[in-house]
C-alpha cells in the first residue's frame, strides 16, 4: 500500500450527488437536499482545488421544488456541465426539463444554457430521475439514463435523439452505469451489460425512432469463494480502450464492479465485492472474464476509472475509499472512514493528481494522486529485475576477475 495525502473538506448544508472536473484545479460539485421541502438548497457550486485547500468561487440556485443534481457530465472544450435535474412537481408530468446543461463563463459565473426532456414523471408519489449521464469520449453523443431504465442518446450539442430510446429488458436488472465503446454504448444493468450499437452522428438526418441493436450481452460471472446461493449484482462497468495502458498492446477490456449478497442460510458468509475485468474474445462478439479481483469487504457504491486507464478507484459502503492498479488489479491505496456516509459520487481529475469523493455527509475529500501510483505496481516488477540482473553482473564480473576460480 502507498501512503498519501488526503483532506476531508466540510461542506455546511451541502449532501454532494455529483461530481465534474472543468479543469484540473476546478471543480463542480453539485447536490442538495432534493425536492423535498427540507430547506437544504439545491446547487451547482464551482471550487477551486489543490491537494489541501478547496475554496468556493461561484455558486448556482437552483429555483424552489426543483430536484438536486444527481448525475454530471462534463464537456471541458467547451466548458459545460451536463446535469440531471427534474424540474418542479408542477412541471414534471407535462414538460420535466431533467436534463440541463450549464455553461461557465470567463468570469467563472455560471449560467443555464439550454435543457431538453427525456423523462417524464406521470405520479407525484414517483420518485424517478436522471441515473446516469455520460458524454462520448469524441463529445458528440450524450447518453442520459433514468431510473425507469430507459436510455436517451442525444446529439450533443442539439439534444436531439439519435435513434429511440434503449430500454433494459426486466432481465437485465436496474440501470447503474452508461460507458462508451468504438461505436457502441455500454450500458451496465444489474443483471447484464448491453453493447449497444449506435447510429453515425455524421448523418444530417438522424432517425429519431430507430430501434437499437444489442451487439452482445455479458451476464455476470462465476466467481471464486462464495457460497452457494450467493446473489450477485453489477454496480458500474467502464472501458479502458485497447493499449491504452502503457507498455502493453493490450485488447479493449471492461472493467465492472460486481456487489455480492450471501443466501441468508450463509450466516456470516461474505459480501466481497469484485473488480471484474473482461475482454472479447477471438473471432467473437462474446465477451469472457479473463480476471477478477475481490476489492471491498462490503459493497461498493462508485467508481471511477482515471484518463490513462491506469488507475481504478472505488468507494465502498464500508465507508472507505480505494485505489487500484488497473492491469493487476493490485491494492495501492486504501483510505478508512473517507465519509460518515457511503460515498455517492467520486472522480479522478483530468491529470489524475487528485481524486474527488462526496457523500451525503455534507463533505467531500481529496486525495493527492502520487505521480508514481500507477506505475507503482507495474514498475516494481521491472525495477526488482533490473537490479537482479545488475546483481549478476556484479557477481559475473567478480567471478571472472578472480580468474573464473571457484
Amino acid at each position: 500500500m502507498v501512503r498519501c495525502n488526503h483532506t476531508q473538506h466540510p461542506l455546511a448544508a451541502f449532501p454532494v450527488y455529483s461530481i465534474g472536473f472543468v479543469a484540473d484545479d476546478k471543480v463542480i460539485l453539485g447536490g442538495g437536499g432534493g425536492a423535498s421541502r427540507s430547506g437544504i438548497k439545491n446547487k451547482l457550486r464551482l471550487y477551486d482545488v489543490k491537494p489541501k485547500s478547496l475554496d468556493l468561487i461561484n455558486e448556482l440556485q437552483l429555483d424552489p421544488g426543483e430536484d438536486a443534481p444527481m448525475s454530471m457530465a462534463v464537456a471541458r472544450e467547451s466548458q459545460d456541465i451536463i446535469c440531471g435535474i427534474n424540474s418542479t412537481l408542477e412541471k414534471r408530468k407535462t414538460d420535466n426539463q431533467n436534463c440541463r446543461v450549464y455553461h461557465v463563463l470567463k468570469e467563472n459565473q455560471l449560467e443555464k444554457k439550454q435543457t431538453a426532456s427525456t423523462l417524464t414523471i406521470e405520479n407525484d408519489e414517483d420518485d424517478d430521475y436522471q441515473k446516469v449521464t455520460t458524454l462520448s469520449p469524441s463529445g458528440d453523443i450524450l447518453a442520459v439514463g433514468s431510473t425507469t431504465n430507459q436510455v436517451t442518446f442525444l446529439s450533443y450539442p442539439a439534444l436531439n435523439p439519435i435513434a429511440a430510446p434503449f430500454d433494459i429488458p426486466k432481465s437485465g436488472g436496474e440501470i447503474f452505469d452508461v460507458d462508451f465503446h468504438d461505436e457502441q454504448a455500454v450500458v451496465c444493468g444489474s443483471k447484464t451489460i448491453y453493447f449497444v450499437r449506435l447510429p453515425s452522428t455524421k448523418s444530417e438526418k438522424a432517425d429519431s425512432t430507430a430501434a437499437l441493436e444489442v451487439d452482445a450481452a455479458v451476464g455476470l460471472p462465476t466467481l471464486p469463494g462464495l457460497a452457494a446461493g450467493t446473489t450477485c449484482t453489477f454496480r458500474a462497468a467502464r472501458m479502458v480502450k485497447a493499449g491504452q495502458l502503457e507498455g502493453q498492446a493490450t485488447k479493449a477490456s471492461l472493467y465492472a464492479i460486481v456487489n455480492t449478497s450471501p443466501p441468508r442460510s450463509a450466516r456470516g458468509g461474505s459480501r466481497a465485492a469484485f473488480v471484474c475485468v473482461f475482454q472479447q474474445q477471438e473471432k467473437s462478439s462474446e465477451w469472457g472474464l479473463v480476471k477478477s479481483r475481490s476489492a471491498s469487504n462490503k459493497a461498493i457504491t462508485v467508481f471511477d476509472v482515471n484518463g490513462a486507464g491506469t488507475l481504478l478507484a472505488y468507494g465502498s459502503s464500508d465507508l472507505s475509499t480505494g485505489i487500484l492498479d488497473a492491469k493487476t488489479l493490485t491494492p495501492l491505496v486504501s483510505i478508512l472512514n473517507a465519509h460518515e456516509f457511503p460515498a455517492t459520487v467520486l472522480k479522478f481529475n483530468p491529470s489524475s493528481t487528485l481524486l474527488i469523493s462526496g457523500s451525503a455527509d455534507n463533505s467531500v475529500r481529496v486525495v493527492e494522486v502520487p505521480s508514481s501510483l500507477g506505475e507503482k505496481s507495474n514498475g516494481g516488477l521491472v525495477n526488482m529485475v533490473w537490479v537482479l540482473l545488475a546483481i549478476l553482473v556484479i557477481v559475473l564480473g567478480v567471478f571472472l576477475q578472480s580468474g573464473g576460480r571457484a
